[in-house]
């Protein structure tokens, strides 16, 4: 008996055999030209990482010049003046009014149209110290982005306390224009 049901249950269980192997030929095979067509895509010198569309565009900041660019790769496409913190070289502490240089990427986008601050000069809380955005920086220190001014003329110049400024006009069309999460910032001297 046990014989007969064995044999009656082999063709049924050769189906599901070879139906699993089906299965795993398929799978394998998908691996394989999706390794073969990443090959071809990575053969022409380029990267995963030149391939990707927010790796194009880039900002880089010249502290000393007081200019952000705008990237293509290499090429700059175009020019903001900026104002940078009032003490020159890296940043070391919080509080010591030093823009920090590295390569970073902007984490946050946020409305700073009511945001106030007291620089300490006197003049009290400042509303709309930050213009109509703060463009937060991913660099490991806590509020540190670029931003527009209550105070245009301060454009050009070394006076904030650690932060990128922009004259706010400059500011909305950076954003409008080009900034989005996760873009590449580069900060030098």
């Amino acid at each position: 008996m046990i014989w007969i049901k064995k044999r009656k249950d082999r063709p049924l269980m050769l189906i599901s055999l070879s139906f699993v192997c089906l299965i795993f030929i398929i799978f394998f095979s998908l691996l394989t030209q999706a390794a073969e067509a990443e090959k071809t895509v990575l053969s022409s010198d380029l990267t995963v990482r030149d391939l990707k569309e927010e790796d194009i565009l880039w900002l880089k900041i010249v502290k000393n010049k007081h200019k952000l660019y705008v990237m293509r790769r290499d090429e700059i496409i175009k020019v903001y003046d900026i104002s940078t913190g009032k003490n020159s070289g890296q940043k070391e502490r919080s509080g010591d009014n030093r823009t920090p240089e590295g390569e970073f990427e902007v984490q946050q986008i946020q409305n700073a149209a009511n945001w106030q601050h007291d620089f300490n000069d006197g003049k009290g809380m400042i509303k709309g110290a930050y213009g109509p955005l703060f463009i937060r920086i991913n660099c490991g220190w806590r509020g540190i982005g670029i931003h527009g001014t209550h105070d245009p003329d301060s454009i050009g110049k070394n006076v904030t306390e650690g932060c990128i400024r922009l004259r706010n006009q400059d500011l909305k069309d950076l954003r409008k224009s080009y900034i989005r999460l996760l873009m590449k910032v580069v900060i030098v001297k």
